[in-house]
């Protein structure tokens, strides 16, 4: 699988992603201040709730925003097939779950992609199994996983 072809699919789902949560967040603030979401009484929260919903849509896009200017910016590393795997490795185990295909990407990780060789998710150093592959090499275990192929 070619990384760059890997990272520029990654940027057009976030890119997606970025968009619909930015018009979400957009809808959501202009719903808490619309006319008809005043309160009628002390006890009626709508307006307050749907601010909380704009603000936590609003992060989210923030998030987005921040993990594809990291995509953006991502120098892959040379192909090394024995190792060490770092951000940007494509890396092929073999575990319980079978075979498994993992990017380590700067963000967005529990990112499932579906490619023409199969499926690849991305994990990022962070998250469990990101942390315990970093640094690894051919033949080494991972989260319980054997490493069977960087690139």
């Amino acid at each position: 699988m070619d990384k760059t072809l890997l990272v520029a699919q990654i940027i057009q789902v976030i890119e997606q992603e970025l968009q619909n949560a930015s018009k979400a967040a957009l809808e959501s603030a202009q719903e808490a201040t619309d006319e008809e979401s005043r309160a009628e009484n002390k006890y009626d929260t709508r307006a307050l709730e749907t601010s909380y919903v704009a603000t936590a849509q609003a992060g989210y896009a923030k998030d987005m925003k921040q993990a594809l200017q990291a995509y953006k910016n991502l120098n892959l590393p040379n192909d090394s097939s024995t190792g060490p795997a770092a951000i940007g490795s494509l890396v092929t185990t073999l575990g319980s779950a079978g075979r498994e295909v993992f990017f380590i990407g700067p963000a967005r990780g529990g990112l499932e992609l579906e490619t023409e060789s199969g499926p690849i998710t991305v994990v990022t150093p962070k998250s469990p199994l990101g942390s315990q592959m970093i640094g690894k090499s051919l033949g080494q275990d991972a989260g319980g996983r054997k490493i069977l192929r960087l690139s």
